[in-house]
């Protein structure tokens, strides 16, 4: 063999090196952008889910399911006049009456539950979004083992920061 044969094949190795390194670099970065663009995504998701669910308003449903009730007690009357020949009738609107009253309660029950849920995404001076919550980890030694802490920190768009449930900086709305 000669050197210069020895010689370009080193080269070429190197350079080949290079090039699977480039490549594997690219590959990397390219699957780090993918998760940082679904991450995204999730939380313009997430956003727009709260948003949605903001614009519901729960008044509107129990205003349809309050005149339905009143308008089945209005039947009701109505058919009462003529008890004997409607009493089939009058049974059939009493136990609707009775479905939508249930499913009226029902509706109570999720939005205060909804409520409450809710609740702790927001301020609870002024009710600005929550801006970030995240958890960290410490481990220390105590008494020659190892314990793990968790740490969280979250922060609203009015400026409060609560770190492990204790306010680290005030709500600059109230």
């Amino acid at each position: 063999m000669s050197i210069q044969l020895i010689f370009y094949t080193q080269v070429a190795s190197i350079i080949g090196f290079i090039v699977v390194l480039f490549v594997l670099y690219r590959i990397l970065v390219s699957q780090k952008d993918a998760t940082i663009q679904l991450l995204k995504e999730k939380v313009e998701f997430t956003e727009n889910k709260l948003a949605h669910a903001e614009n519901q308003k729960p008044d509107a449903l129990a205003k349809s399911l309050s005149e339905r009730v009143d308008r089945l007690n209005n039947e009701i009357e109505r058919l009462s006049g003529d008890k004997e020949s409607n009493q089939i009738l009058i049974d059939e609107k009493e136990s609707e009456l009775e479905k939508t009253k249930e499913e009226a309660d029902e509706l109570s029950r999720q939005i205060s539950n909804a409520h409450e849920l809710i609740s702790e995404y927001f301020c609870p001076h002024c009710k600005a979004p929550m801006e970030q919550r995240s958890y960290h980890s410490e481990s220390i030694e105590y008494g020659g083992r190892d314990i793990d802490i968790d740490h969280e920190f979250i922060s609203f768009e009015c400026g409060l920061t609560l770190h492990d449930g204790k306010q680290s900086s005030a709500c600059k709305n109230t």
